[in-house]
């Protein structure tokens, strides 16, 4: 079983591009002179339902976003799009969990900021994330305007 429950909807349905919390593409992207590039996150999540509907509230909060089912293919992808956060489930349904999934990403992008999402904190897991160094935890459910948080706080850190 996936501890991958629907997160609390904010009301975020606006399609432009000031997110419900205020955010806009700019303040979610880096500046390199005249060239603006959109911070990247990339969500691993085996629920299909769930990780689309976080990569629609995120690409519309100003981010670049790609996704995965597996530790193996979010290694496989991060080789190309280079995240800036990854935001990761910790209980997946695969060879890997979440936390492996950031160690590994994290061995190939020393400043990635890991956000691990799960429905099972526990004060073992939190142990655990601490080692690694996971940079936050967004307990499920969560809100899109918790989730919007954590990650412009783990773009502060970057």
């Amino acid at each position: 079983m996936s501890d991958s429950p629907e997160p609390a909807d904010n009301g975020a349905t606006s399609n432009n591009t000031t997110a419900s919390n205020g955010a806009t593409d700019e303040s979610l992207s880096e500046s390199n002179g005249p060239e603006v590039r959109r911070r990247r996150i990339l969500i691993v999540d085996d629920e299909p339902t769930y990780r689309e509907y976080l990569d629609r509230f995120l690409t519309r909060d100003g981010l670049e976003v790609r996704t995965a089912e597996t530790g193996a293919e979010a290694i496989k992808v991060s080789r190309e799009f280079a995240p800036d956060i990854l935001l990761a489930d910790w209980m997946l349904r695969c060879e890997m969990h979440g936390i492996e999934v950031g160690e590994a990403l994290r061995a190939q992008w020393p400043d990635l900021r890991i956000l691990l999402m799960t429905g099972f904190p526990t004060a073992d897991l939190q142990s655990e994330a601490a080692r690694v160094g996971i940079d936050g935890f967004l307990e499920k459910p969560f809100s899109l305007e918790d989730l919007s948080i954590a990650v412009k706080d783990a773009l502060a850190i970057a």
